[in-house]
């Protein structure tokens, strides 16, 4: 299958098993990640859980240095969790953090209170979960189903957004969900986005307006009125035949006022032979109501991305594919950074960025300790729906070699000696 750009990773860098089918994958802290998932109401005996996996050292794989432990599982009872997303509600040393999990119909909100020690998995750190609230966020006919829900991370997981089967993007209270009984409450906001799938919600980084993906297109809306502000449309260099299948903010535009985001789109017909994935660089002007896009490169020949995130710095982006591949990229002009192409047997269900440093627990050190990312430009932990986690560092450049620039700097002097006599001559 060809790649753009070639690969790099001859090992799967293989930190952990799920044990289960695993939907959804979301970073919590700078130690710990989530993963959820389980098979469903079917009674095939499969747990539907969130399991909370330690990142400590170990021997999996010697080339990562890195392994995953599952040091909780939470039960979520007859449902299993399809998306999720985690937002810290005050800093990462008190351990809270509120979870909404996309389960069926239904997001159920849990909240992490304080850490705690397991003495199953030999007093390794987790975290105390609960479940706070569930509410009804779909309500199609005959395929009720959420299928994307993100939080508004300037509100601490107090505001967040779900879409669903039947097209509504609908933005909702935590407190209000959370004071409900028999998961009456209502959202803030109901928008009819779409006419059928909410494929995938995403709020600016100023949380003053969303953006949402369906079968018609991509749009942003005003998230206070609901107000469509604006019809993307597509770049010049993929106009036809792709369709838009994730977007994901960055904080790049924050100085400028601008809402900047990163869309990732792919071929609609799988079997064409000009099937490809592509990324693409937007900012959005809210007073202006203008969005154009900045930059817009291929990613992959005979590819389809199936998760795509950024870092909290903006600098970099990361996807997952339908074949298993892992690329990195620098996001402000797409240059590839990493590629694995399937290094995972199935396609990637979620990707995440990990941090480069982690805040003391301990009070006898009180100061920032490495993180699992430390020694690289970047990582990011993946999962793949063939159960198998993996970890994919991107090393920074090597320096060059003291003997290749001293060849250069020969050679600029000798093309420099020839045009001088050439011009004294002339």
């Amino acid at each position: 299958m060809p790649i753009f750009g070639g690969g790099q990773q001859k090992k799967p860098p293989l930190i952990g098993d799920s044990g289960i089918p695993a939907y959804a994958l979301k970073k919590i802290g700078s130690r710990h990640f989530l993963v959820a998932g389980g098979g469903g109401a079917s009674r095939t005996g499969v747990q539907n859980e969130i399991q909370t996996h330690l990142f400590t050292t170990g021997n999996l794989n010697q080339e990562v240095g890195i392994q995953s432990q599952c040091v909780d599982t939470f039960d979520t009872g007859s449902m299993a969790t399809m998306n999720m997303d985690v937002a810290c509600v005050v800093d990462e040393i008190s351990a809270k953090y509120v979870i909404a999990t996309g389960q069926e119909n239904i997001c159920v909100l849990y909240m992490t209170r304080c850490f705690k020690l397991n003495e199953l998995e030999n007093n390794s750190l987790s975290f105390e979960i609960s479940k706070v609230g569930q509410v009804r966020t779909d309500y199609h006919a005959s395929n009720s189903y959420q299928k994307c829900v993100r939080f508004e991370k300037n509100f601490q997981g107090q505001k967040f957004a779900t879409g669903g089967a039947d097209g509504y993007i609908r933005i909702w209270d935590s407190k209000k969900v959370l004071r409900a009984e028999n998961d009456d409450a209502q959202p803030i906001l109901s928008i009819q986005a779409h006419k059928s799938d909410v494929d995938d919600v995403e709020f600016s980084s100023d949380g003053k307006s969303i953006i949402s993906l369906g079968s018609e297109g991509a749009f942003i809306w005003n998230a206070e009125s609901g107000e469509r502000l604006l019809d993307l449309q597509f770049p010049i260099e993929i106009a036809r035949g792709f369709k838009m299948r994730s977007v994901r903010c960055t904080p790049l535009g924050n100085a400028t006022g601008n809402t900047v985001f990163v869309a990732a789109y792919n071929s609609v017909s799988r079997g064409s032979k000009d099937q490809a994935a592509y990324l693409s660089l937007w900012s959005f002007n809210p007073d202006r109501k203008v969005a154009r896009p900045i930059i817009t490169k291929l990613m992959a020949k005979n590819q389809a991305i199936s998760s795509l995130v950024v870092s909290e710095c903006g600098n970099f982006t990361a996807v997952g594919t339908m074949s298993g591949s892992v690329g990195v990229f620098d996001t402000h002009e797409f240059r590839r950074l990493y590629f694995s192409p399937e290094t995972h047997g199935l396609f990637v269900t979620g990707i995440e960025f990990v941090t480069k440093s982690a805040p003391s627990i301990c009070e006898d050190i009180p100061r920032e300790t490495p993180g699992v990312s430390s020694g690289f430009q970047t990582a990011v932990v993946t999962l793949a729906a063939d159960k198998t986690m993996q970890l994919h560092c991107v090393p920074y450049p090597q320096p060059q070699p003291f003997s290749e620039f001293l060849f250069i700097i020969s050679l600029i002097s000798l093309v420099f000696t020839w045009l001088s006599s050439f011009l004294i001559v002339s």
